[in-house]
């Protein structure tokens, strides 16, 4: 029986959760004109805007005043720290493992091979330190910190645009207003070259949608339109990473086709109708294991694969999808089972 605050999940946004998750392993996994094509920071912002959307999605419906914030909120802490914090642990435990055994990381050497038990407790407590993270490895203050497992730097929004949303469901709720705020403030974000800007701003796009979503239902996008908006959406995107246009021009764009592809995969249409199929359903759920996980697998086990040529990318790409299913579950699954149980 489905509780009050609960919703049936969309699948289509599931697996386009996936293929950003996919996205930004081949990111972090290539070079050259591919590495360009494949921006990861907007596949970021692809998952912030999803998050907006589902969060907001039920306290819109069942209302505001209606809903059970402090559930919600216990839920979403368990859901989203559990993972992270075994993610980090496990990579800094394993990182100390491997250094005293010979493995050279200099990048590492500082923080994981410390010569007390209280230094290298401190380096892990700052590597979970993820409130004070600007963007990847940077921090409030302006300084850099090298991150074993670098995607966990995204949580710290995730997390406070959890704890915030009761204020989001409240006041970005019209698109028409909403699109044109978030796009002002992402062009500010890069004049003054403040992150933390942008972030906060584009998970208003994904609870104006829910808005719409709440009000409508969800709707049907005709097929003469939805294959150029989702090319038009991958273009927009792209552009970002070649160079193009200069940043305070190329970063609303791509934050516009962010937009785009998420309003093509949560109305109904033939390319959700790909998005909802099983493959993409299972990279779905096992995106944040892969997006917490391919990092690591990258440093430890990819310089030791001997096999080269055509057959090196697909061998890397099957085995950050066993691992990350490895770790969906070990640690995701119970950990949102857990964050079930409190949340009663």
């Amino acid at each position: 029986m489905k509780e009050k605050n609960d919703i049936e999940r969309i699948d289509s946004l599931d697996g386009l959760r996936g293929v950003a998750a996919l996205a930004v392993v081949a990111y972090h996994y290539t070079g050259g004109t591919l590495h360009r094509l494949l921006p990861g920071g907007q596949f970021v912002t692809l998952f912030f805007i999803m998050s907006g959307l589902v969060l907001s999605i039920v306290p819109l419906r069942v209302g505001i005043g209606s809903y059970d914030w402090p559930r919600y909120q216990l839920r979403r802490v368990v859901r989203l720290a559990v993972p992270t914090c075994a993610a980090v642990g496990l990579c800094c435990a394993v990182s100390t493992v491997v250094l005293r055994a010979g493995w050279t990381a200099p990048e590492y050497a500082t923080v994981f091979a410390p010569s007390s038990p209280s230094a290298w407790l401190h380096g892990l407590l700052t590597q979970l330190d993820m409130l004070s993270m600007t963007t990847a490895g940077s921090r409030v203050d302006g300084s850099m910190l090298v991150m074993v497992d670098l995607p966990s730097w995204s949580m710290c929004w995730e997390l406070l645009f959890s704890l915030t949303l009761p204020m989001y469901v409240v006041v970005a709720t019209d698109m028409r207003i909403v699109a044109p705020v978030v796009l002002a403030c992402v062009l500010v974000s890069e004049w003054a070259q403040w992150p933390p800007l942008r972030h906060m701003a584009v998970f208003a796009l994904g609870v104006a949608l829910a808005g719409r979503l709440a009000d409508k239902g969800r709707e049907t996008m005709r097929s003469v339109v939805v294959v150029p908006a989702t090319l038009c959406g991958v273009v927009l995107i792209c552009q970002s990473g070649l160079d193009v246009l200069p940043d305070i021009v190329a970063q609303p764009l791509a934050v516009c086709g962010c937009l785009l592809l998420v309003v093509v995969a949560f109305t109904s249409n033939v390319v959700s109708e790909l998005f909802s199929t099983a493959i993409f359903r299972w990279l779905g759920r096992v995106s944040f294991s892969l997006y917490l996980t391919h990092l690591p697998v990258r440093d430890w086990v990819v310089p030791y694969i001997p096999v080269r040529g055509v057959l090196r990318p697909a061998l890397l790409v099957v085995l950050c999808l066993l691992i990350a299913e490895a770790f969906y579950l070990l640690v995701e699954r119970p950990a949102t089972m857990l964050s079930r149980r409190l949340g009663r």
